[in-house]
C-alpha cells in the first residue's frame, strides 16, 4: 500500500528554502548584512520554540518506540547545553547582534504567523499533522544549514567558530531526526489516506509559512 512519502518529498522539494530569494542572495552575497542581522533576530523567535514543536507531536504518538524517536529530537535540541537556541545567539552575537538586542526584539507578523501554525499542527492537530509539520522543516534543513556556513565564510568572511556551530550541529543532527521521522510518518501513513493527506497539508501550510517569513528579508 502507498505510504504517501513520495508525494510528501515532492511537495516539500517544490518550495525548497534554497529556492526562495532570500537563500540564494546569501548564496550570492548578495544579502546585506543588515538583512541578516534582522533575520537572526526574528529566527530566534522560532527557534526558542522549536523544542515545544517537538515536545508537542511526542505526546501524540502512542508507539513508545516512536516517542523514543522524537525524545531524542528534544534532548538534542535543549536537554544539553549549549541548547540549540543558545547556538543561534552565538551566531547573531557573531555577525554583530548582541543577545539582549536578539532576545528583547519583537516577533513581525510573519515570525508570529509562522510560530502560529506550527503551534497549531503540532498543539492542535493530529499525529500526522505533527510529524508532516516537523519533517518538512528539519527534511530539508541539513542543505540549508551547510549551505548557509559556506556562504558565510566565501561571501561574508565570517571565519569565528562560533558563527557556524549552530549550522554544523543542524548539518548532521537533523539528517538523524528527518531520517527517523521520516520512518514515523511511513508507520502513521501507511494505508491511512486520510493522514497522507493532512501530513501533506501539513507540510505544504509549513513552506507557506517558511516563504513568507523570508519574504520580509529579501532584499
Amino acid at each position: 500500500m502507498p505510504d504517501g512519502i513520495p508525494e510528501l518529498d515532492a511537495a516539500i522539494r517544490a518550495r525548497h528554502l534554497l529556492k526562495h530569494p532570500f537563500y540564494r542572495a546569501w548564496s550570492s552575497g548578495e544579502l546585506p548584512m543588515e538583512n541578516l542581522r534582522e533575520y537572526a533576530k526574528q529566527y530566534y523567535h522560532f527557534e526558542r520554540e522549536f523544542p515545544r514543536y517537538v515536545a508537542s507531536a511526542y505526546s501524540k504518538l502512542t508507539d513508545p518506540v516512536g516517542r523514543r524517536v522524537l525524545l531524542e529530537n528534544l534532548i538534542d535540541e535543549e536537554g544539553r547545553d549549549p541548547t540549540h537556541p543558545e547556538l543561534w545567539l552565538q551566531f547573531a552575537n557573531s555577525i554583530g547582534v548582541r543577545r539582549d538586542a536578539v532576545v528583547r526584539s519583537r516577533p513581525r507578523p510573519t515570525t508570529a504567523s509562522l510560530r502560529r501554525a506550527y503551534e497549531r499542527m503540532t498543539f492542535d492537530g493530529t499525529a500526522p499533522e505533527a510529524l508532516g509539520a516537523l519533517y518538512s522543516y528539519e527534511s530539508i534543513f541539513p542543505e540549508v544549514a551547510a549551505e548557509k556556513s559556506r556562504g558565510l565564510r566565501e561571501n561574508y568572511h565570517i571565519t569565528d567558530p562560533q558563527a557556524h556551530e549552530f549550522f554544523r550541529v543542524h548539518t548532521d543532527a537533523d539528517v538523524a531526526h528527518s531520517g527517523a521521522e521520516r520512518k514515523l510518518l511511513r508507520r502513521e501513513l501507511q494505508g491511512h489516506p486520510r493522514a497522507r493527506n493532512e501530513a501533506l497539508a501539513a507540510a505544504e501550510r509549513a513552506m507557506t509559512g517558511w516563504w513568507r517569513f523570508l519574504d520580509d528579508f529579501t532584499p
